[in-house]
């Protein structure tokens, strides 16, 4: 019999509490961050089905389901001797599926966000086309607003569509899946760039054209589809475990 403390749930729950794990949600070529300073204030909610955790910059809503499976693996990093822990959190195919939208959509007030002060703004969703993950943007810019309505039905990258008017704004990201979202509060960095610190997203459209759910070197079983990824701090020395 497992205990409670060994399920996945139990799992992530720790690492929400840990300000030193990172989190990202996304597709390969697009894919959302969250991650907080020790010293930063949060706000964290446990509870039996939902995990949230929320600052200035950004937030994290982990889903409890009763398929999840963590896959554990080790990434590269920086030092090219060195390989750091990182898992995932995944859900048979079926389970992971989201909406998979190849257009520019309007999907209404955001009635899940994580802030009461953003409940009601509107959410677009992008159309990034993988069914596991839904790439959105949210505002209440009655001028933003109005160029992802011009270009609703179309493809994000399509000639005259909304890029430059959401650069411009920078609205709040929003990315989804079946066990959760990330929101990202920052600003989106001009072309050319740097992302700031803390929580963030990235759009590669090349990467995007490959249609894959992650990148080839992560060991995802078949059958199995990443739905939230979690990076925790290494161990001294070795890889650690997530």
């Amino acid at each position: 019999m497992i205990s409670p403390d060994d399920t996945p749930f139990a799992r992530l729950a720790r690492h929400v509490r840990d300000a030193g794990t990172g989190w990202s949600l996304g597709i390969f070529g697009a894919i959302a961050e969250f991650m907080r300073a020790p010293d930063e204030p949060v706000r964290l909610d446990v509870a039996p089905d939902a995990l949230t955790a929320v600052t200035a910059r950004g937030g994290l809503r982990v889903l409890a389901h009763g398929e999840t499976l963590i896959v554990d693996y080790a990434m590269p990093s920086r030092h090219a001797e060195r390989r750091v822990p990182a898992a995932a959190a995944c859900l048979p195919a079926a389970h992971a599926q989201r909406a998979g939208r190849t257009t520019i959509t309007e999907l209404g007030p955001d009635a899940a966000a994580l802030r009461a002060e953003d409940d009601g703004a509107l959410l677009f969703d992008l159309g990034i086309g993988l069914s596991s993950v839904e790439a959105c943007v949210r505002t209440r810019a009655p001028d933003l607003i109005a160029a992802l309505r011009a270009a609703e039905g179309r493809p994000l990258l399509a000639p005259d569509g909304p890029i430059g008017a959401i650069l411009a704004h920078g609205p709040h990201r929003v990315f989804v899946s079946a066990l959760g979202r990330i929101e990202v509060f920052q600003p989106i960095p001009p072309a050319g760039g740097r992302s700031p610190d803390g929580p963030h997203t990235h759009v590669l459209p090349k990467l995007l054209a490959h249609g894959r759910t992650h990148a080839a070197s992560i060991p995802i079983p078949a059958g199995l589809v990443p739905c939230l990824s979690l990076h925790p701090p290494a161990a001294a020395g070795g890889t650690g475990r997530a």
